[in-house]
């Protein structure tokens, strides 16, 4: 019996949602020749949420109207004016790859590959925002903790950031995470409803080369309810602190706000 043939994504489609997703994640439109408030998404920020190159998401944004610059405005005039890419390059003292991230897509089709690996994108965005969306709809109610180990899983190896210090945010540091797989492996203490083919642990890995953290589910349930308490008070959460577990808060208090469940302290 001959193999079914793999099913193909649409190679437009995939590209409009991928330009959609970064003009999301992005929020306001980028202009130089106006003030951005800085605690707006930057393009490194999008290129790390998306998996992919600055070069790449300023292309995205370049194509949905979402984003210009003197540069960009520069590279576009002269394409339009004839000149080649060589050209402009020695023009503007620009490396080819800069180039090419200044001018708009034309073909919205990638090559099947690329495609592929942009469908499978969109699937892990999709699922992380319906773990987020089921969190937020099951909050205070008995399944609560249930929903929250689930949106942990679902951002496995998602490329977190805790705040720092200050407006600046010293101190940073960059981090991901895996699920442990037995449920016998680490928060074994744990009472409530485990998810079959993970356990109730996980890892914490940064990217300064500190040794693998590991942070029990009950921690994390904790933090949660420490978290919501601390937000139906004062209608924020203002710090890491309040999540009230000393060693593992900085690195929680970046998901919590990432899911949607808890808001930041705004500058007054």
């Amino acid at each position: 019996m001959a193999r079914p043939k793999k099913k193909q994504s649409d190679p437009n489609s995939s590209m409009e949602q991928l330009i959609k997703r970064a003009v999301t994640l992005f929020d306001t439109p980028y202009d130089d020749r106006d003030e951005r408030d800085p605690s707006l998404p930057s393009l490194r920020s999008v290129a790390e949420e998306m998996g992919t190159t600055i070069l790449r998401v300023r292309k995205l944004l370049i194509t949905a109207d979402h984003y210009t610059s003197s540069t960009s405005r520069a590279v576009q005039e002269m394409m339009k004016n004839g000149f080649n890419i060589e050209e402009v390059m020695a023009e503007l003292n620009l490396g080819r790859a800069s180039v090419y991230s200044y001018i708009p897509y034309r073909n919205l089709a990638f090559n099947l590959d690329q495609t592929t690996v942009n469908a499978d994108r969109h699937r892990i965005f999709r699922r992380r925002e319906k773990a987020c969306e089921e969190l937020k709809t099951h909050l205070g109610l008995p399944d609560e903790k249930l929903y929250l180990w689930k949106a942990v899983i679902a951002f496995e190896d998602y490329p977190f950031k805790t705040l720092g210090r200050g407006k600046e945010h010293t101190g940073a540091v960059k981090f991901k995470y895996r699920v442990s797989r037995r449920p016998s492996s680490g928060g074994h203490h744990f009472a409530g409803a485990s998810i079959d083919g993970f356990g109730n642990e996980m890892w914490v890995r940064t990217d300064d080369g500190e040794q693998e953290k590991s942070i029990s589910r009950s921690t994390v349930d904790l933090a949660l309810k420490n978290a919501l308490e601390e937000q139906k008070q004062h209608g924020c959460v203002s710090g890491s602190r309040k999540l009230g577990v000393p060693g593992s808060r900085s690195y929680l208090y970046a998901m919590f706000l990432r899911f949607g469940v808890i808001e930041e302290k705004q500058g007054e």
